[in-house]
């Protein structure tokens, strides 16, 4: 009966004073609408011109420079705030010097994600790499979807037929009241909810939500551990000297003997030391501009004398270490061959290499073999050569470290620089571990 008490007193003007609450509600609520319809109606519709815009310029990049020319500019961002009239040029410009040639030459897989290259641990076959995560017409569709989804909320949400939704749902800032007591609900009841200082604050955040981020098709630049150019094996070309002076220096380098002088005036090396000069050459290549003036021209000499250096420090100094008596054959028999033939007299099982792959001396075989020179009277003569069968585990640490050389070149180097008395069997068939692992890194065609 108090609340009846109560309520006498605004009988008279409670109907009035409640619709002009009601008036006051509606029309914060569609000043709330009319802001933010403006705010986003003008988001969506950029939205929709940047997604459009990106999909006519795939369409024409992919038209002029093929599809996996297309999904790299994609997604690197190269399809972004470019007229479409100028985007061909553009991304031939934004693209490194010959990758475009080489993304054009990728043999993609079926579902154009991947693309296809050649196994080495069986050459017959060949092996996926990843290059898309996604192909852009499903990149497209998604972003299509994401929009259509905002212009039904926006729809919904950003009429005037949405202002007693406004007024129910964020009038109140969002915020759970307590629990009103009789005369509040009385009043509650007559005028409806109070306005708070917040009032809008919550539909804007809720709009925000729903519509406050730009779509993308694409990245404006793409985030990978590896760059586009590193996974499709694209290797730019640098400035590393003439051939000739590359050569002078790398014979100066290695202290050469038996070169020869080719008709153009170049330098022929002897067969065993190929593997090097051609590791000393691709490996400068990373060199190059550090080695280069401002004039553009190149210290040729220190150029290939820094690039040597890594063989020593990251080849040729561990496998030394991995043995005794480690040296190069002198023999007139091991200059003749066309490959270097290096020789060791034992194994040293502290060496970082050894412990580091838990190997052991029961990991090297010992025996001894019969090993034929060319004598002086034109026949052969023979002496007794220790050497060492590895097993599977001291097989497989070698094979490790080739496979993290940065180059082929640079394995190919390795195993000329392993001692050539050291064998593998391969079910009962003593070979070489030179000629195996050439075999597993296809190093003989290169």
């Amino acid at each position: 009966m108090a609340l009846t008490g109560f309520l006498v007193p605004f009988a008279s003007g409670a109907l009035i004073k409640r619709q002009e609450i009601a008036d006051e509600y509606d029309e914060t609520a569609g000043e709330i609408i009319d802001a933010a319809s403006a705010k986003y109606n003008e988001k969506l519709s950029l939205n929709n011109k940047a997604i459009e815009l990106q999909n006519a310029n795939y369409a024409a990049v992919e038209a002029a420079l093929g599809t996996t020319v297309a999904e790299a500019a994609a997604k690197n961002g190269f399809l972004n705030e470019v007229d479409t009239n100028k985007v061909v040029n553009y991304v031939k410009e934004s693209m490194p010097k010959g990758l475009v040639k080489r993304l054009q030459n990728l043999k993609l897989t079926e579902d154009g994600k991947s693309f296809l290259v050649k196994d080495y641990d069986d050459p017959e076959n060949e092996k996926e790499r990843e290059l898309f995560n996604t192909i852009f017409k499903e990149d497209y569709t998604r972003a299509k979807s994401e929009l259509a989804s905002q212009k039904d909320w926006a729809a919904l949400k950003l009429n005037k037929g949405a202002i007693k939704n406004v007024s129910d749902l964020y009038l109140s800032g969002g915020e759970e009241l307590p629990e009103p007591t009789k005369i509040e609900k009385a009043q509650k009841f007559l005028f409806g909810d109070k306005i708070t200082e917040e009032t809008g604050a919550t539909f804007n955040l809720a709009a925000e939500e729903a519509l406050g981020t730009d779509i993308q098709v694409q990245p404006k630049a793409i985030k990978a551990s590896t760059s586009l150019a590193e996974r499709v094996g694209y290797v730019a070309a640098v400035d590393i000297g003439s051939v000739l002076n590359q050569d002078r220096a790398i014979q100066g380098i290695l202290q050469v003997e038996g070169i020869k002088i080719g008709a153009d005036g170049g330098i022929i090396f002897p067969d065993r030391f190929k593997a090097q000069v051609l590791a000393i050459k691709d490996n400068a290549q990373q060199y190059a501009l550090e080695f280069t003036t401002d004039d553009g021209k190149v210290d040729v000499s220190n150029l290939m004398l820094r690039s040597n250096q890594d063989i020593e420090e990251n080849i040729i100094a561990p496998i030394s270490a991995t043995f005794i008596g480690y040296s190069l054959d002198t023999s007139d028999f091991a200059k003749n061959m066309n490959f270097r033939v290096m020789k060791a007299s034992d194994i040293n099982i502290t060496s970082k290499f050894i412990t580091d792959n838990g190997l052991t001396a029961e990991d090297f075989i010992v025996g001894t073999k019969a090993k034929l020179y060319p004598g002086g009277d034109g026949g052969t003569q023979s002496s007794i050569e220790k050497h060492w069968t590895l097993s599977t585990k001291a097989a497989d640490a070698f094979q490790r470290e080739i496979e993290i050389q940065p180059s082929k070149a640079m394995q190919a180097v390795y195993i000329d620089y392993l001692p050539d008395n050291i064998n593998i069997n391969i079910n009962g068939n003593v070979m070489p571990i030179k000629t195996y692992y050439k075999q597993i890194f296809g190093i003989g065609s290169f």
